[in-house]
């Protein structure tokens, strides 16, 4: 049975029939947005949604590597004249 929107808060874990586990990240007059764990951020119609309320834990955040820093490139001239 889904419970209204208005009965979650935000950062409340949620599940959506369609979408599945969630967290909500707004609630508004109008709108309701969820950033759900395999299906990205999505919004709804506040008093339309249809949300129930879940224990499944949200995935760990994914740790993204540094960028490597660049190294300046060898112009083709230089290039050309050490090959001769």
């Amino acid at each position: 049975m889904s419970k209204p929107t208005n009965t979650f808060a935000v950062s409340e874990r949620v599940t959506h029939f369609m979408y599945g586990p969630g967290t909500i990240t707004e609630i508004g007059n109008v709108y309701t947005t969820i950033d759900f764990d395999e299906n990205g951020r999505r919004k709804f119609v506040t008093t339309m949604v249809q949300l129930e309320p879940t224990t499944i834990l949200p995935p760990a955040p994914v740790k993204k590597a540094k960028a490597k820093p660049k190294t300046p490139k060898e112009p083709k001239e230089a290039k050309a004249k050490a090959g001769k």
